[in-house]
């Protein structure tokens, strides 16, 4: 693992530089991420470059001994362009060009910005692509965040309409047919005819949500596809990333790291919610580099961590302290998940702008803050580790894969039908309950080859195709346990529900078919008496979380394992086997753990901790206490 920091010289006075690299290698540090938000101190105005601050930036790092992460600073264009070139920036759904005066206001649909930063990138490339200090390149930050994906200007209007032209071969037949649109006279006479999804009176039709959304996403990676090009061509050899807030789904991350071959994630705990939420990301990061076809011999796919949260952020509303040991937790985390490099944001706490109240490794005034310390044990502890019990530290090949899709997050954005039942809740509280079996996760792609997995969770894994069912099938012939969770293979790739019993493709096989689908209250609505769910101990009936599937017609050789007690579906099959295949139709973390624990014959752990098999040994990370276990003589217990 290697360790880094984010940093930006452009902000400090440059007889600091010097001393500050001098202690990021005190604290033993390797890499520096600079320059992904300096465009307009690289081209104060257009065609005038100045350099010169950057190369020496460059050079003082390099001679300290430290590798430099240059970014492209496509996420902030300056003032002066967004004044001389207007179209740059991106329109919001109500019709308005967004301002300028923060980040990520351009569209990746817009020509004119495509063009811009390509002249950039190719400016910076050809001035540093060869520089030996520079050991990997940022495209781009954050793309997505901040709701910034989708642009209703007209150029993003024209450019979505002939998308859908190419998507449907030229056929508007094809397109009204595949989305239904005579539900509510909504027939398209030709493709001009297809607006962008403004507000409207009431929902717009799923279908169409769902196509924006994707070609959206596809901009989006077509614009970073553009920029990695003029890097690769100019600066070969170098590791190249985007990284992503995966608390978004607006840009499907397998879109922009599978090119690469390496994940990149913004890990801020803080914004995700919980351990089990970061536990989830850290492992989609991963896994979000694999390619088509690959299976556990990949070993879930590489990633990096290019911001750790360090402290204190300034931007989740409630922004609460960081008590002591909780950073150096959330790095050991990170490293038993399998990251390969860490970088901390930021190396200063920045006194102007819009991140005053963010933590960093040095506080305002260039004091060490509490975050120096931890990072600086972490890092003690790391190298200790490595040289005394490196067994301890390599991730294993997983037995669990667990199928990930960015299309099931659209599907269920567009029909939430519940508040607490979205694909990021489903497929966290499967990942979660693997966890608490001390499972690693390899969490997977659709495409992923799922023959040499024991187990394969499914949950959420909403929409139906041939692939899909093919892969399950083959998996189950291979011997694997699938487990399908709620809300899985219900509606086609354009969100029209299948023809067939649901889980499509499958009920056959699982000997049932789902009957309700939904929350687990009645009405009147008395959030008191739902259903729960009950499997070998009657005594112990478990919460189902915010949304349970009962099912009907089980055939004869199927074994019901769960049931629903109380509410409105008391009585009625939840949990379904038949063979290697099992419907569990409730979404809670704890219905799962139960499930799984009984099919797999191994007891959930505590909620707050975090086990690790590694070398025959248990590593323990309690998320409560803030303390480690199984690590020889840097645990704080054994």
């Amino acid at each position: 693992m290697r360790f880094g920091v984010c940093y930006y010289p452009e902000q400090w006075p440059r007889g600091r530089w010097a001393d500050d690299a001098a202690s990021m290698v005190e604290l033993g540090l390797e890499l520096v991420r600079i320059g992904e938000f300096a465009w307009s101190r690289y081209e104060p105005a257009r065609g005038r470059f100045e350099f010169g601050w950057l190369d020496e930036a460059i050079d003082t790092l390099a001679n300290a001994g430290l590798k430099v992460v240059l970014g492209t600073p496509t996420a902030t264009p300056p003032v002066w362009l967004a004044r001389e070139r207007p179209e740059i920036l991106s329109v919001g759904p109500d019709g308005r060009r967004r301002a300028y005066g923060s980040r990520r206001h351009t569209s990746t649909t817009s020509r004119a910005y495509r063009e811009e930063a390509a002249r950039i990138v190719s400016v910076l490339v050809g001035r540093y692509g060869q520089h030996p200090a520079i050991a990997a390149w940022q495209i781009d930050n954050e793309p997505g965040n901040h709701d910034s994906a989708r642009c209703w200007s007209e150029e993003s209007h024209l450019a979505f309409q002939a998308w859908l032209s190419r998507r449907f071969g030229g056929s508007i037949e094809a397109l009204n047919d595949a989305w239904g649109t005579v539900f509510w006279s909504m027939t398209y006479p030709g493709f001009e005819a297809v607006e962008l999804p403004v507000p409207t009176v009431t929902g717009h039709n799923p279908s169409l949500l769902v196509a924006h959304l994707a070609f959206a996403a596809e901009q989006a990676a077509e614009a970073l596809a553009e920029q990695r090009a003029i890097v690769t061509a100019g600066s070969p050899g170098r590791e190249l990333f985007t990284n992503l807030y995966l608390g978004d789904i607006d840009i499907d991350p397998r879109q922009v790291a599978r090119p690469t071959g390496l994940g990149s994630v913004d890990i801020y705990p803080h914004g995700l919610g919980n351990a089990d939420d970061v536990a989830f990301v850290l492992d989609l990061a991963r896994g979000s580099a694999l390619g088509a076809g690959e299976g556990p011999e990949a070993l879930g796919g590489r990633a990096w961590i290019v911001e750790q949260q360090p402290g204190p952020v300034n931007w989740t509303g409630d922004n609460p302290a960081v008590p002591a040991g909780q950073v150096r937790l959330w790095c050991w985390q990170a490293a038993m998940h399998g990251v390969e490099t860490l970088l901390w944001f930021r190396w200063r706490a920045a006194r102007a702008g819009q991140e005053q109240h963010h933590a960093a490794l040095l506080r305002h005034d260039g004091t060490r803050a509490p975050a120096w310390d931890e990072a600086a044990r972490f890092i003690r502890e790391y190298h200790r580790v490595t040289a005394l019990s490196p067994h301890l530290l390599p991730r294993p090949p997983a037995r669990v894969a667990l199928v990930h899709d960015h299309l099931d997050a659209w599907m269920l954005e567009v029909i939430p039908q519940v508040h607490d039942a979205s694909h990021r809740m489903l497929v966290t509280a499967a990942h979660a309950a693997a966890r608490r079996l001390g499972l690693d996760v390899d969490v997977v792609p659709a495409d992923a080859d799922l023959t040499g997995y024991e187990v394969v969770l499914a949950p959420a894994l909403h929409t139906v195709t041939p692939d899909r069912i093919a892969r399950l099938e083959a998996a189950l012939a291979a011997g694997a346990l699938v487990i399908l969770g709620p809300r899985s293979l219900v509606r086609d790739q354009h969100a029209v529900w299948v023809d067939e019993p649901v889980p499509g493709g499958l009920s056959a096989r699982l000997g049932a078919r789902v009957e309700h689908a939904g929350s687990p209250a009645g009405w009147p609505r008395d959030a008191s008496d739902p259903s729960q769910l009950v499997l070998d101990d009657p005594r112990e009936p478990l919460a189902v979380g915010g949304w349970i599937e009962t099912l009907t017609d089980v055939a004869g050789d199927a074994t019901v394992l769960g049931r629903a007690r109380g509410g409105p579906l008391d009585g009625e099959p939840v949990v379904v086997r038949r063979g290697g295949l099992v419907h569990l139709g409730a979404a809670s973390m704890e219905a799962w753990a139960r499930v799984l624990g009984l099919l797999l014959r191994r007891r959930p752990r505590p909620d707050h901790l975090e086990v690790f098999e590694r070398g025959g040994r248990h590593v323990t990370l309690d998320h409560r206490t803030r303390t480690i276990g199984g690590l020889g003589s840097v645990s704080d217990r054994d």
